[in-house]
Parts: C-alpha cells; sequence; structure tokens
C-alpha cells in the first residue's frame, strides 16, 4: 500500500518577508560533558529572514522558557521588530502550560512539527549540526579539552552571524544591525597568546602579562575572551598578542624574542667550561643553545640573600572591554 506523506512543514508554509517573522528553535544535548558552569544542554533561536542564529546555554531543558524571553527581549529591542511565529518540535520544553501561556499573551503564533519528525524543523536541525560540527574541529585543532564545548559553540555562533548565505548573499548580522561586521578581530579559536595585566594589577617586578589562550568573544564588551593557561580561569582582556601561527611548544621562546622589554622573570642560567656552548633554560623548560661559543669563564653573581614579598600573577584581572560594538543584546555567558 502507498503512503502519502503530508507537507514537510507543520501547516502551509508562509514566507517570512521581515527579521523576526519567524524563529526556528532546538534543543542540543544531553552532552557527555559538562561545562564548568555545569551546563549539558544548548538551545538555539534562528531567524528564518536573516539566518541569523543565537545560542543559549542551560543545566536543564526546564530553562528554555527563561533563554527564550532573554532571546525576544534582546532581539526586539535590537531591530524595533516583534516575534510573530515561533517553530519547534513537540519536546516538553516547548508545549508545557508556563510556555503556552507566555506565547499567548505575546500574541505569538506557535507552529509545532509532528512527532518523530525532525525534517519539518530541518532549519534548526540542520544549524545545530553546523554548529557542533565546527565546535568538535575547534577543540580537537588546537587540543582544548572538551569540558570547553560551550566557548567553542559560542565562537561558531559568532562565525556563522558573519558569513554571508546562499539565500541572501549577506551575512546575518548585516541583515539584523543594518550595519556591516568588522572581521579585523577575528581569530583561531585556541590561539596562544599573551593577556597583558594592568599596572593596578602587579608590582615592578611582576611580570607584565599572563600566557593565555583564546576562546572567543564577549557579546556587549569590547574585549576577548581567554584562558588564563596557569589559573585555568576564563577572563576577559582587551588587550592581547596572539601567536596565531606558533605551536604550543615554542610559544613561549617566541615570546622572549618579541617583548624583549617586558619585565619576566630571569631565566636560569648555567656556568659552561670553556669552549662549550651556552645553554638557556626558558619558561617552558625547553633548552636553547646559543648561536656562539663561549671563549670565557662566566661567573654567576649570587642573589641578594633578603627575602622579597611580590603579588602573584594569577590574581583576578580586571575585565576590561571588547573588539566590537556590542551586537544590542546580552546573552548570558556560561559561567566558569
Amino acid at each position: 500500500m502507498r503512503e502519502d506523506n503530508f507537507s514537510r512543514s507543520p501547516e502551509k508554509t508562509v514566507k517570512s518577508v521581515g527579521v523576526l517573522d519567524l524563529i526556528h528553535s532546538d534543543v542540543m544535548g544531553p552532552m557527555q560533558t559538562k561545562t564548568p558552569g555545569g551546563c549539558t544542554y544548548a538551545v538555539t533561536f534562528i531567524d528564518d529572514f536573516s539566518r541569523h542564529v543565537t545560542v543559549y546555554f542551560m543545566k536543564k531543558k526546564a530553562e528554555v522558557l527563561e533563554k527564550f524571553k532573554m532571546f525576544k527581549a534582546d532581539m526586539e529591542n535590537a531591530t524595533g521588530r516583534k516575534i510573530k511565529r515561533l517553530r519547534s518540535d513537540n519536546g516538553g520544553e516547548y508545549t508545557g502550560r508556563l510556555f503556552k501561556e507566555y506565547l499567548s499573551k505575546q500574541g505569538i503564533r506557535h507552529e509545532k512539527t509532528v512527532p518523530y519528525t525532525p525534517q519539518q524543523n530541518g532549519l534548526a536541525e540542520r544549524m545545530n549540526r553546523s554548529i557542533v560540527e565546527m565546535a568538535r574541529c575547534m577543540l580537537y585543532h588546537e587540543g582544548i579539552d572538551k569540558k570547553w564545548w560551550a566557548e567553542a559553540g559560542n565562537t561558531s555562533e559568532w562565525i556563522i552571524n558573519r558569513i554571508p548565505n546562499t539565500v541572501t548573499m549577506k551575512t546575518p548580522y548585516e541583515i539584523v544591525y543594518q550595519k556591516k561586521p568588522q572581521l579585523k578581530n577575528l581569530k583561531v579559536f585556541g590561539a596562544l597568546g599573551y593577556g597583558h595585566i594592568p599596572d593596578e594589577k602587579r608590582r615592578k617586578l611582576d611580570a607584565k602579562a599572563f600566557k593565555c589562550r583564546f576562546l572567543g568573544y564577549e557579546d556587549g564588551v569590547k574585549g576577548y575572551r581567554v584562558l588564563n593557561v596557569e589559573t585555568g580561569q576564563v577572563k576577559i582582556v582587551r588587550t592581547v598578542k596572539f601567536m596565531e601561527t606558533t605551536s604550543t611548544g615554542d610559544f613561549m621562546t617566541e615570546v622572549e624574542r618579541d617583548d624583549k622589554d617586558e619585565d619576566v622573570a630571569a631565566p636560569h642560567a648555567t656556568a659552561p667550561s670553556r669552549g662549550q656552548s651556552q645553554t638557556l633554560t626558558i619558561f617552558n623548560d625547553e633548552v636553547v643553545p646559543l648561536q656562539h661559543e663561549v671563549t670565557t669563564e662566566t661567573t654567576i653573581v649570587p642573589a641578594p640573600s633578603h627575602s622579597m614579598i611580590t603579588r602573584s600573577r594569577t590574581r583576578h584581572i580586571e575585565e576590561t572591554t571588547d573588539p566590537e560594538e556590542a551586537e544590542g543584546r546580552k546573552k548570558q555567558i556560561v559561567p566558569l
């Protein structure tokens, strides 16, 4: 007996003619690895007209309504338009009593898919797959622990919104915010770098920078999200020197070459015998031979006997500002 399939859309498709006319949404998770903030889920909201995507990270599915309220307030404030329709699957997080009451009060029409037919919400499903694949590539390429999958997903969203799509031939960012995005601050995810420590946070002999890795961007702040390699904490800093083409092994050696005037801890030196090549031990325990022969005796000057109390470099760094203007919305960042 031949089966006749109903239309792939929940109802007759009404083409969106403007931003926020139709929003697609879907939940990802649970992920096998929790983020440092305890998140195992993510929910996406995609504007049908511009293909602009927003991702929020959650500890449980019940937070979908809260995230939708945040999304609605941010996007309507940024565009001056109202959300008219929401398309999702029949998951309990979308069909609960509170969610239905909120949509009814806001005058938003809810289009639901038939159970076990994810193809009816294909746009959201494909977007989630793209975000997961991009995040996976970022983590594995740079050898970063999987617990940072939310940071990689957040950066994936930032990139997708700044890539022209085949439907409009414009970037989603440009369609929503009516201006071209700035790409001068585009960085390689996981790139090693040196984040500046403000004068107010260090003493005379303290290092002027801390070793870090690039994790992404912060909405509403002109600053980079970076991982402090020594403390494992995520900081927001404005002044960072990234070594995007430098491998982890020789990172500290290159920094020593490029920033010779920085106040860094003195390397450990050994006194070689006559005629032998002198060696210098850098911070990452690599031994770098000098290019000339030593023909005179080297005298080691002992350090002063008095003790000196200096401030640790692992103290909290004041959050400064980030690379691009705020997009008109402040999304909840994963607590770390």
